[in-house]
């Protein structure tokens, strides 16, 4: 566990910063598809010394845009009709890799994750903003995982043929 008391955070605090709050909307206007950026609980963001962060996603929309299949078993997660999702749970589907979801190789989906970690830490960075106004805990913020809510399937969803 990250125990640095000088650098702890809460939950609110990230939320309530500039810096943070520049980063989902530059996030939400660049890439379209990621609808929200969610923050650990407050027993969890002071876990490492790194800010761990959930990109809540539309596949569909990233699918239209990049022209990724997505693997045929993701269908039974979409669907919502299997017994594996927790009662009330808002995702339908939570995973660390895109690939996971996409049936394409890291190569393809690695450089969405790294621009999108680029403008977290470009944003960071930034002498434009001023020091009081960033979250100023030497914490950087990293893709954590991607998370798709409950939403309909497009009928011109496309999926892998199972093998």
């Amino acid at each position: 566990m990250f125990n640095d008391q000088q650098n702890y955070v809460t939950k609110e605090e990230v939320e309530n910063s500039y810096e943070f709050k520049l980063i989902k909307k530059i996030l939400k206007r660049e890439y379209p598809w990621i609808l929200d950026v969610v923050l650990p609980s407050d027993e969890e963001i002071n876990n490492y010394a790194l800010i761990f962060v959930d990109i809540v996603m539309d596949p569909y929309m990233l699918q239209r845009e990049t022209g990724w299949p997505l693997n045929s078993y993701m269908k039974f997660y979409f669907t919502g009709d299997k017994n594996w999702l927790h009662s009330g749970d808002r995702y339908y589907y939570k995973t660390s890799y895109l690939t996971t979801m996409f049936g394409v190789p890291r190569e393809e989906t690695n450089p969405i994750q790294d621009n999108i970690e680029d403008i977290m830490k470009q944003v960071a960075k930034s002498p434009a903003i001023p020091s009081d106004l960033k979250l100023g805990k030497n914490r950087g913020l990293v893709v954590g995982q991607w998370e798709v809510p409950k939403m309909p399937m497009p009928d011109d969803a496309i999926f892998l043929q199972p093998d």
